[in-house]
């Protein structure tokens, strides 16, 4: 079995999850999203690289999250949380399957060039928020590839919306 590495951009899934969400609500959410991620690849026998774009002038720190496959990487000093990923990604062994949660254009090309797969971050954000409800889980396997269906692509709030409207009586 081919261990698989998700390389998120942590503010990138925060923002498609909380949509208009305030810079501290943003960062007061980072924990919630570790331990989400955590919970994602623990399930999937996987790990992953949480990165946020952080600390200024200081140099990128990254620590792992005891006892969960999850490391979080604050970029700083020359590197953004872009160039971090990018790096991350040239870094991984040819046997490892990486995929990389990003809305930056740049790195979905680099991604791409680099022959490694692609979730969007409200791809993700739906897996992490639809765990509850096991639907996620059953495609677990599947999650590495672009997913193309309207409902993979829509925050739960707005599935749940439109949901409403089709089955509303008419």
């Amino acid at each position: 079995m081919t261990l698989t590495v998700y390389i998120v951009d942590g503010y990138n899934v925060l923002h498609a999850l909380f949509r208009g969400a305030g810079k501290e609500e943003i960062f007061a959410r980072r924990d919630w999203l570790a331990d989400r991620l955590a919970s994602f690849a623990a399930v999937r026998g996987a790990k992953a690289v949480l990165v946020f774009d952080g600390h200024g002038p200081q140099s990128t720190s990254c620590v792992p999250i005891r006892g969960a496959p999850v490391e979080v990487c604050f970029a700083g000093g020359r590197f953004t949380a872009d160039t971090l990923i990018a790096r991350r990604i040239a870094e991984q062994a040819a046997d490892i399957a990486v995929v990389v949660v990003s809305a930056d254009q740049e790195v979905q090309r680099t991604a791409t060039r680099a022959g490694v797969s692609r979730m969007t971050p409200q791809e993700l954000g739906a897996e992490l928020l639809g765990g509850d409800s096991g639907q996620a889980l059953d495609s677990a396997r599947d999650s590495t590839r672009m997913l193309s269906r309207l409902e993979d692509k829509v925050d739960p709030e707005t599935l749940r919306k439109l949901e409403e409207m089709r089955n509303r009586p008419q």
